[in-house]
């Protein structure tokens, strides 16, 4: 089941559209709030406004701005639109709150890892940059004892190549990862993407959205994985978990995705979407994995109704088949008339 709408996460000029949701559930609460979630504005897929945001809530559903802090966080490059923003996440310990973003160089596929942190007075440090890399997307981090784990995804997607691959590192802190491994993970007839990973009591769970290795990115759905040690990590059901709906908000694509998974073993996941007319937000399903439903009282964005949003539907629909379905000599054709 996908959701009926996104939920109403307002960032910017009263923007809905939101991307790269993560969240993190603090049990005695952290400055007076036990959800926090890291987030990018993404209106229209505009990379000047992707800036990591913050928002706080108590329940999960009902998400509000920070008082007291930058709202963004962290402000567009001053070399955009050479470089932009992407990809947050955030990590909880003993008092302390990291948000860790990439920051992305266009051109080249450059990427750098900035980490910034603060304790419940919420005084943020300077971003630092505790990495860097070419083609990397997705950071994902858990703390097992005094060790860090980070995990993120690289990809090579030049000239028509269709690959990727899910990397470990760890250290006993942010800035002394090291040891990086590859992992194990295939998702057969599918190319690696984004992914959220959790430390659970039998061993390490992930949410990976992949998709299907004849399309690319716009077609990307989620799956669920498991692992012992972190590094082999097997699907635990055959398909998807969620994938594009056929005519909702989310009609296009699933994208990054978080999940908290509970003592009843039931999950609460905040998935990001896109619809073909480029709308994205952030949805929250809860449940088993088997059955998971959309809460009833979801407070949810003022998604206009789909015949207002046809036409650009329509349009975004029509422009892949034409990228994906036209031959060679008649795409290049298309695209000097500006058809795409």
């Amino acid at each position: 089941m996908n959701t009926t709408a996104p939920l109403k996460i307002i960032a910017l000029d009263n923007c809905w559209e939101q991307v790269h949701p993560d969240v993190v559930y603090v049990s005695e609460g952290f400055a007076g709030y036990q959800y926090w979630m890291a987030f990018t504005p993404y209106p229209k897929m505009d990379d000047r406004v992707e800036n990591p945001t913050i928002r706080v809530s108590h329940d999960g559903m009902d998400w509000q701005k920070v008082l007291g802090i930058s709202d963004p966080v962290v402000h567009t490059p001053s070399d955009w639109p050479k470089t932009h923003h992407a990809d947050t996440e955030l990590v909880y310990s003993s008092g302390h709150l990291y948000l860790i973003y990439l920051t992305i160089q266009r051109k080249t596929d450059n990427v750098t890892f900035n980490a910034m942190g603060c304790n419940s007075d919420l005084r943020w440090s300077k971003p630092q940059v505790i990495h860097e890399d070419v083609g990397a997307v997705s950071p994902t981090f858990q703390i097992d004892g005094n060790v860090w784990h980070e995990w993120f995804i690289r990809t090579n997607f030049q000239k028509g190549l269709n690959r990727s691959e899910l990397v470990h590192r760890e250290g006993s802190d942010l800035g002394s990862l090291e040891n990086e491994r590859p992992c194990h993970l295939d998702i057969p007839k599918h190319v690696l993407w984004h992914i959220d990973i959790l430390k659970v009591k039998e061993g390490y769970e992930g949410l990976v959205c992949a998709f299907p290795s004849r399309t690319d990115q716009t077609r990307c759905r989620l799956f669920h994985v498991f692992s012992k040690d972190g590094l082999n990590f097997n699907l635990t059901r055959d398909g998807p978990i969620i994938e594009p709906s056929p005519l909702g908000w989310d009609n296009r694509l699933i994208y990054r995705s978080s999940f908290l998974k509970y003592p009843d073993g039931t999950y609460r996941i905040w998935y990001s979407g896109a619809s073909w007319g480029r709308h994205f937000g952030i949805g929250l399903l809860q449940g088993s994995l088997n059955s998971l439903i959309e809460p009833a009282n979801a407070i949810h964005a003022p998604v206009p109704r789909y015949v207002l949003r046809l036409p650009g539907e329509a349009d975004g629909w029509l422009r892949y088949q034409i990228r994906h379905n036209l031959p060679p000599s008649l795409l290049v054709l298309a695209q000097k008339r500006r058809v795409m």
